[in-house]
């Protein structure tokens, strides 16, 4: 097939299958990457071609990457960052520092992983989209020369198509409850398939802090003899308060002390900042990554102007808009905690959708405590939860002043109504929802 367009790019994807809008997959007894290893060997492995950090976790693996690549970015570095999903534009997925791939880039190098599929292979038709955009994400890197490469994993981290990666640090973030169908139904089972991106000796950076989940890094680190510090443990969060929209903290690793000040009002984004600047000092230990000394002044003005769309991010005044992409139990109490902590007399009016492969049960209630009201809407992907059946479970949870929406457009017009000038939106439960509503309010 010829790769001439975007939109060629995009047909070919969408005719494989992708795991990121259908229920279920493959699963851990179904998938391995021998077929990933195999094309990259075929590409002459465009993974080897810069350094590498790798970011797994529950929640807060794409802020974190976000944060560490900014950080690397300002000290002069040319830095790749792969995240997922995306909210706009499928080029948002391939960035380099800062700024997506132009769609020319983005179509040379998907160009070339089909040439190679189809001249050596036997074609891609057992290649996943994730795959497909995987590889094709390591040979833009590769021809852009890029000094390093922050690789969040789309989905668990063992059988992710990014494992096959050679990082200079990992980082495991929060673990909790998702994906349990292809994952595993309890914490230390989840921990484990994301402990899969530990490498031997590869330093890592655990800022998981559920016991099972700690327990399971701590033992996977010592099977791999790979060095490991812990959040609360090794580095830590101080001083944090609430400055209006903004949080101030210092984050203390070893001897290091970073004094910030975030746009954000969200304290699980300054902890993801703490990752990252962990996984930073371990990286600075290694002379060959950094070009000279390490200026954390310049650093910490990188933080505070990281761009982190869709991780509770505030539009306007009247009322304010928080687009927000959480999408689980564990995020989606952290970002009705920031909400309540903000919110102040005002009314809390949430616009939600959830995927139905979440575990609806988990994360409803913590929605039905925090809203004053809620808009449960469907929105564009055929794993959404129909807006009735969220509409019941909030009102079984006790939530107040339910309602639905036929699509994303008019749930926001109902929130903004029922919130007033004073009041305080809040649109989460999917980065799929968070990706419409963001393109409204921009």
């Amino acid at each position: 097939m010829s790769i001439r367009t975007v939109s060629d790019v995009l047909d070919y994807l969408n005719a494989h299958t992708d795991y990121e809008k259908q229920q279920g997959g493959r699963t851990r007894d179904t998938f391995d990457l021998e077929r990933m290893h195999e094309v990259c060997d075929a590409l002459a492995r465009p993974d080897l071609a810069y350094a590498c950090a790798h970011v797994a976790g529950t929640k807060g693996k794409g802020s974190t990457s976000r944060y560490l690549a900014a950080a690397l970015a300002s000290q002069g570095l040319k830095v790749g960052l792969y995240t997922s999903p995306h909210l706009h534009s499928i080029n948002e997925r391939i960035e380099i520092n800062g700024k997506p791939i132009s769609d020319a880039k983005f179509v040379k190098a998907f160009s070339r992983v089909v040439n190679v599929l189809e001249a050596e292979l036997g074609g891609g038709k057992d290649l996943t989209f994730f795959e497909l955009l995987t590889l094709a994400a390591m040979v833009a890197f590769a021809d852009a020369k890029l000094d390093i490469v922050v690789w969040e994993v789309g989905l668990g981290g063992r059988l992710d198509a990014t494992n096959v990666v050679s990082p200079a640090v990992t980082i495991v973030t929060e673990i909790g409850l998702d994906h349990t169908q292809q994952l595993g139904n309890t914490i230390e089972e989840i921990a484990r398939e994301k402990a899969g991106i530990i490498k031997p000796g590869v330093p890592v950076v655990c800022g998981a802090t559920h016991p099972d989940a700690v327990k399971v890094i701590t033992f996977t680190a010592r099977d791999n003899e790979a060095p490991v510090v812990f959040f609360g443990r090794d580095y830590h969060l101080r001083d944090f308060a609430r400055d209006g929209g903004r949080v101030r903290f210092s984050a203390a690793i070893r001897e290091q002390r970073y004094a910030l000040h975030l746009p954000t009002p969200a304290k699980h984004l300054a902890e993801n900042a703490c990752h990252a600047l962990a996984a930073l000092e371990i990286l600075n230990a290694d002379e060959d990554l950094l070009p000279g000394a390490l200026e954390r002044e310049t650093v910490i003005a990188a933080l505070q102007t990281a761009e982190q769309p869709a991780r509770f991010e505030i539009f306007g005044v009247a009322p304010r808009i928080v687009i927000d992409s959480a999408h689980n139990e564990v995020s989606l109490k952290a970002t009705m905690q920031t909400a309540r902590a903000i919110k102040g007399e005002s009314r809390l009016v949430l616009v939600c959708g959830v995927a139905r492969d979440k575990d609806l049960e988990a994360c409803l209630p913590p929605l039905a405590e925090a809203a004053d009201a809620a808009v449960f809407t469907p929105y564009n992907s055929p794993r959404c939860t129909d807006a009735q059946t969220l509409f019941t479970l909030y009102t079984k949870f006790g939530g107040k002043g339910g309602e639905i929406a036929k699509n994303p457009k008019d749930a926001l017009r109902r929130a903004r109504e029922i919130a007033g000038e004073n009041g305080l939106i809040v649109a989460t439960g999917s980065t799929y929802l968070a990706g419409e509503l963001r393109a409204q309010v921009l």
